[in-house]
């Protein structure tokens, strides 16, 4: 549970980054899970009103604190919404388990009245290995990316990007990693000065996380 709270940190860092100051009020976290994530949103008092929706969602790990948060099962095909429902629809850590994500992200689009935000790990690099290829499958992964890869996939499935950022994990989460104070800085270390230097070169050599926020093609807001 320390580490979905972890992640659900950083995740909740990085969207927030990307929205600025715009103002949300309904929220959808699409691929939810425990929805730990929309529980941390809450908490930050992103948007009003939150709806967390997942092929298998559960509340046993939903922060005891959260406050109405709606947490449904859906066919992981058609979102049970009718379009222009949220100001905001989310997944973070989601695209890269679906079958179709152009099929996926396109019904995230339909039902966003404002924007949508997609964050995905970009696994794709000079250091990737059948093994690690291997270790990414056995949790769910079926889709990998690079920076690029990822910003296509986003343009081909009728979304426009407003703002795309490349991330690192918190030192929080290093440290949880690595089980050490000292063997958590050395790492961070090794991959930040890279990533200080150039962000899209330093994804050739680790695995980072690359999010963007876009809006439907065919939508006027900014």
């Amino acid at each position: 549970m320390q580490w979905q709270r972890l992640c659900a940190k950083a995740k909740v860092n990085n969207i927030q980054m990307l929205l600025g100051s715009r103002e949300i009020k309904t929220v959808l976290d699409v691929g939810c899970g425990t929805g730990v994530v929309l529980s941390e949103m809450q908490r930050r008092n992103i948007g009003s009103e939150h709806i967390g929706i997942d092929v298998e969602a559960s509340k046993e790990h939903v922060d005891p604190q959260a406050r109405n948060l709606t947490l449904r099962e859906y066919d992981g095909k058609t979102l049970p919404f009718r379009d222009n429902s949220f100001d905001l629809a989310y997944a973070s850590h989601v695209v890269e388990h679906v079958l179709h994500p152009r099929m996926f992200l396109q019904e995230m689009s339909r039902v966003a009245k404002k924007v949508i935000y997609v964050e995905v790990p970009c696994e794709t690099h000079i250091r990737r290995t059948h093994r690690s290829i291997q270790r990414s499958l056995d949790i769910g992964h079926i889709n990998c990316h690079t920076p690029e890869t990822f910003l296509v996939l986003l343009q081909t499935s009728g979304l426009e990007v407003m703002a795309f950022e490349i991330f690192d994990h918190s030192f929080e989460i290093y440290q949880f990693l690595c089980n050490s104070y000292i063997r958590a800085g050395v790492t961070m270390a090794v991959r930040r000065v890279p990533f200080t230097i150039n962000r899209v070169l330093s994804s050739r050599l680790f695995t980072y996380h690359c999010g963007a926020l876009c809006k439907r093609s065919d939508s006027s807001f900014i």
